[in-house]
């Protein structure tokens, strides 16, 4: 523990809030260290230490808490195939030897932290999970970063655990505060981890605002570099996923990333331009603002473009694009839970909206995912085939056997259970059917209006069948009706 912890953990007797403030504030009488719109700042030169100095805390405190195998760890190991009469002593030896620190080290330095599950991978070459909430010797996470030739470190022990994260925002803040971007290593790691605490111990009101406030003053402070144009993307996504107050200036910061990292050295690659125009596709599909969901939604699928990035796009932005794996095969789902089957729903939403039918159409015949794989083989049969029609209902069946008893085995009794409650707003079945229907009837005014009737009747039948909301039904009706007097 540096001296720095232990002196705020006392003066503040582990309480974070106004105790915590103070006691940061008695570190130093520079008046620009007492005033932020995050509190108090914590001097730099009390944050950062040497290489040795790193080296030999993180060895110790780890040898301290992790260094042998108590009655509690014993029984959580047990069910892992590790020697456990002999591990106390493989402990021993690894930390005895020059090789176990220079392990420790080489992993922390890679991987900016390290945890109980991380070491015993160290010193057995076996992997393991922990439950996060178990008790490990008293030790949580050790963290290591550095920073320019120095090291900024931080350990979080299970005592006054809501303490020690706090302090690890505040140190993670004061050091972004104080120290030009470039000389910290990972600096988007950094900022992420730091986001994630604070949003664990703040409201996420509060951590927007904090986040966006740092951000600008690193934007202000820092010439222009990759690490910032990282972080004016991560601010993005701040706002994103930061409720309807924030959400409402996505556009704008938008707008402001184009005109800043449009050309030059750092300009956008595609695949971030493809995480922008996925944000803006979905921002405008909540503004309805259909026009733009077309731009967007049709400059996604062109060429794959959100496909061939989507791996990068999950490593690097986890928390934007819903990833759940797509249902192609389905058509009663939760359109909203994978990336391209939402783009796909709003995209139709919006073509329908502008009468675009035809192509519509052309979408369900391209790609399996606009709808589902019956549809797309039905449309795509190169002769009559009079099974084609019928698998649609047996799509809809086993959808909903899977929904209700995730099995295909009980069709009849699932529909039953599914008939009772798709249409009650308080039933788990009620968004996945308003989801289905409103897509469903997108596709029979579509169909109606291309005149594919043979389709648009059997789809008809199925939805009229288990899928009808009234108030889609209802608009469908009209639609029908005004297109026949038209």
């Amino acid at each position: 523990m540096l001296k720095i912890d232990e002196q705020l953990l006392n003066e503040s007797k582990g309480m974070i809030g106004q105790p915590l403030e103070d006691a940061i504030l008695n570190l130093t009488s520079i008046k620009e260290f007492h005033y932020d719109s995050f509190g108090a700042l914590l001097p730099i030169d009390l944050i950062l230490i040497t290489k040795k100095r790193a080296q030999n805390l993180i060895f110790s405190i780890t040898q301290k808490y992790w260094g042998n195998v108590d009655l509690f760890l014993l029984a959580t190991l047990q069910e892992t195939t590790i020697d456990l009469e002999n591990a106390n002593d493989r402990l021993e030896a690894f930390f005895s030897s020059p090789s176990g620190k220079k392990a420790i080290w080489d992993y922390i330095t890679i991987h900016n932290r390290l945890e109980f599950d991380n070491l015993i991978g160290l010193v057995f070459g076996k992997e393991i999970r922990i439950p996060k909430a178990k008790s490990v010797g008293g030790l949580r996470q050790v963290y290591l970063y550095q920073v320019g030739n120095k090291y900024f470190t931080h350990s979080t022990l299970n005592d006054n655990q809501e303490f020690w994260d706090v302090l690890f925002i505040k140190k993670s803040y004061s050091l972004f505060m104080q120290t030009p971007l470039d000389s910290i290593h990972n600096a988007n790691y950094l900022i992420k981890h730091f986001k994630l605490l604070l949003e664990s111990h703040f409201t996420l009101n509060q951590s927007v605002i904090i986040t966006n406030h740092l951000i600008s003053y690193l934007d202000n402070e820092n010439l222009r570099s990759y690490h910032l144009k990282e972080l004016h993307l991560f601010n993005l996504i701040s706002h994103f996923n930061g409720g309807k107050r924030h959400f409402r200036k996505v556009d704008s910061l938008i707008e402001e990333i184009i005109a800043s990292w449009g050309n030059g050295k750092w300009a956008l690659s595609e695949k971030e331009y493809t995480l922008l125009c996925y944000i803006q596709a979905i921002t405008a599909a909540a503004h309805n603002d259909t026009a733009r969901v077309i731009e967007y939604g049709k400059y996604l699928i062109a060429n794959d473009r959100l496909i061939n990035h989507a791996i990068e796009l999950f490593l690097e932005y986890s928390d934007v694009l819903p990833n759940l794996k797509p249902e192609s095969n389905s058509i009663v789902k939760r359109y909203d839970k994978n990336y391209l089957e939402q783009i796909f729903y709003i995209l139709i939403d919006a073509l329908v909206q502008n009468s675009k039918f035809q192509e519509v159409v052309d979408l369900l015949k391209q790609h399996e995912i606009a709808s589902c794989i019956s549809l797309y083989e039905y449309l795509n049969r190169e002769q009559f085939d009079q099974d084609a029609i019928f698998k649609i209902e047996a799509t809809v069946q086993r959808d909903i056997a899977y929904l209700v008893h995730n099995s295909p085995q009980h069709v009849i009794q699932s529909v039953e259970i599914w008939l009772q409650n798709y249409q009650d707003d308080k039933s788990h079945y009620y968004e996945i059917a308003f989801m289905t229907s409103k897509h469903i009837c997108n596709l029979l005014k579509s169909l109606f209006v291309t005149e594919h009737y043979e389709l648009f009747e059997k789809l008809m039948e199925v939805y009229k069948k288990y899928l009808q909301i009234d108030v889609h039904f209802g608009d469908l009706r009209d639609f029908v009706s005004a297109h026949v007097k038209s």
